[in-house]
């Protein structure tokens, strides 16, 4: 491949007249002269990437041909052809993902719409943040929960009761609860129930409920010796405040 047809092919891609198709067979059979005569900046310029689209390599590969060109003092016009085409791929994409988030956010209140009257916050929030790989199963049924406060020996507090009534099992980024999994734990000669795990410290951080006040705490295993740090004056305001604030880390 000499300069001249290099050169007459990169012409050809700034005024619009390749196909994707025709661009990338050609680039992957005339890499090694590209590269030998264009330099590697160039080269790197117009290299097709494997996670961009078609249209996009067709279109980063102009723009970089075309400089090319012009540090040549070669003369050429720039097509907004492939600009255009780049544009509509992108906002087509946009707009499929906001479909998406629409079609997820009906399915967040048809399915748990009933948190509405006990954590409005928490639910709303959960519209925005909410993901295909979270998972939250409804509340427990009276006789699941007195099973387990049988099993514990305990009887739970009203507001935890409530809470297992309209959630039995939550799995977010980084929050694991599960009623099947609450458990009594004695730290500092305190009683904590276990709820499970909330990592805004350090990786396997437990969520602890202290029995007496009712305040919500996290263990923080990563100390030398593990901490205990509140986090919230009650289970509300665990739900309410606290992972509503975590979980706007995480929209998108």
């Amino acid at each position: 491949m000499t300069l001249e047809e290099i050169t007459e092919q990169l012409i050809r891609l700034s005024e619009g007249k390749l196909s994707a198709e025709e661009w990338l067979h050609w680039f992957a059979q005339h890499k090694e002269s590209v590269e030998k005569i264009c330099g590697r900046r160039a080269f790197l310029g117009m290299k097709p990437r494997d996670s961009f689209s078609d249209i996009r390599n067709l279109y980063i590969g102009q723009l970089a041909a075309f400089d090319w060109l012009q540090l040549q003092k070669i003369n050429t016009n720039l097509s907004d052809l492939y600009k255009k085409g780049w544009e509509k791929e992108f906002n087509d994409f946009c707009k499929a993902e906001k479909e998406k988030e629409r079609q997820l956010q009906k399915t967040v209140e048809s399915q748990f719409g009933h948190l509405k009257d006990i954590y409005p916050r928490f639910l709303k929030q959960l519209t925005k943040s909410y993901s295909t790989s979270d998972h939250i199963e409804k509340g427990a049924d009276p006789q699941r929960i007195q099973n387990k406060e049988k099993k514990l020996s305990i009887q739970l507090p009203e507001d935890l009761i409530l809470f297992y009534q309209n959630i039995s099992r939550l799995e977010l980024e980084g929050l694991t609860i599960d009623l099947e999994e609450l458990d009594i734990e004695i730290i500092q000669n305190k009683t904590y129930l276990v709820l499970g795990e909330f990592w805004i410290h350090g990786d396997g951080d437990q969520l602890l409920y202290h029995w007496e006040s009712q305040k919500m705490y996290i263990l923080a295993h990563e100390h030398q010796p593990p901490k205990l740090i509140k986090i919230a004056n009650s289970l509300s305001d665990l739900v309410e405040k606290k992972w509503v604030s975590y979980l706007k880390e995480y929209e998108n």
